[in-house]
């Protein structure tokens, strides 16, 4: 079990959440088949504050690019509606290619 949450934090590390829930979910089958000491819970908790921290750290991040780009759009649109131009209509730069 400490494996497998140590492989969740790798995977964490490098973004890969599909591994991380994998290894969720082989470490939740194998709790459920096998009584659970306390120094495994304590050492699993301290595990999971740590992949959790890289979860959260990830999801701001990826926030923080989302209000960005929101921003850029509305700027650009902003450019667009100064040349005349609206949302649907394609540059002549960009027809032509």
């Amino acid at each position: 079990m400490r494996v497998l949450t140590a492989q969740a934090g790798r995977a964490a590390e490098l973004g890969q959440w599909d591994r991380v829930e994998d290894c969720y979910r082989l470490r939740g089958e194998h709790l459920s088949d096998h009584p659970m000491p306390p120094a495994l819970a304590t050492d699993l908790t301290v595990f999971d504050r740590e992949v959790e921290a890289r979860i959260t750290n990830a999801r701001l991040a990826v926030q923080s690019q989302l209000n960005e780009a929101a921003k850029i759009r509305q700027n650009l649109q902003g450019v667009r509606s100064w040349q005349g131009l609206r949302e649907i209509e394609q540059p002549i730069m960009d027809q032509l290619a």
